[in-house]
């Protein structure tokens, strides 16, 4: 790393089942790509699209009619072409149970300099080959097959399900209502999956 180069943190509040969440995440490295001399510090931060998901997670058909009724295909047309455009080829078809994601965020909240890696597998896996991210064996696997070592301690410790609450209480003081939502050196938040070009002037304000 250059003399001149700037390490930003950035705080993402996120779930792995938002498909917004990873356009937006895409997006964002793309901005940070524009920005050679700045190189980001992803910190996950715990959000809960569906809090009360039991933790068996439920089928995929019967969510998206509750959820969005006869609107479902319209929405995740919209939602596909917009991730087509960052580069994301959703295969939501594929996808069969809405899982609870807790499992997910204790891994990602016990990964420290490995989020990147491991969201990046976790979204993949999910909205690309279709798997129930839900299921602790599959949670397994996936670390395993992107080649990171996780203290499965610290992943089912008492700290780490109090972290994920304390951030589910920030984003409640934070008035979220969705997500992603993203802070920059403490200072400067930005709320959705802006495209690439917005993100530029909250960095370079992050590392003035």
């Amino acid at each position: 790393m250059s003399a001149t180069n700037k390490i930003v943190n950035v705080e993402i509040y996120a779930d792995i089942i938002c498909p917004w969440c990873y356009i937006g995440k895409k997006r964002l490295d793309a901005a940070f790509a524009a920005r050679r001399h700045v190189t980001p510090r992803y910190i996950w931060r715990g959000f809960l699209l569906n809090p009360g998901m039991p933790a068996e997670g439920m089928d995929r058909q019967a969510y998206l009619h509750n959820k969005f009724g006869s609107a479902a295909a319209a929405v995740y047309g919209r939602i596909a072409a917009a991730g087509l455009d960052s580069g994301i080829a959703f295969n939501f078809d594929k996808i069969t149970r809405t899982p609870d994601s807790r499992g997910v965020h204790h891994v990602l909240l016990s990964a420290k300099n490995n989020v990147e890696i491991l969201s990046e597998a976790f979204y993949q896996a999910y909205f690309i080959e279709g798997k129930d991210i839900g299921d602790p064996d599959i949670i397994a696997a996936i670390i395993d097959e992107a080649g990171v070592d996780i203290d499965l301690d610290t992943v089912h410790s008492t700290a780490t399900q109090r972290q994920l609450e304390q951030d589910l209480f920030m984003a409640r003081q934070l008035q979220l209502d969705g997500v992603p939502y993203f802070i920059f050196a403490e200072q400067y938040a930005v709320a959705g999956a802006h495209l690439s070009e917005h993100f530029l002037p909250v960095i370079d304000a992050a590392t003035a």
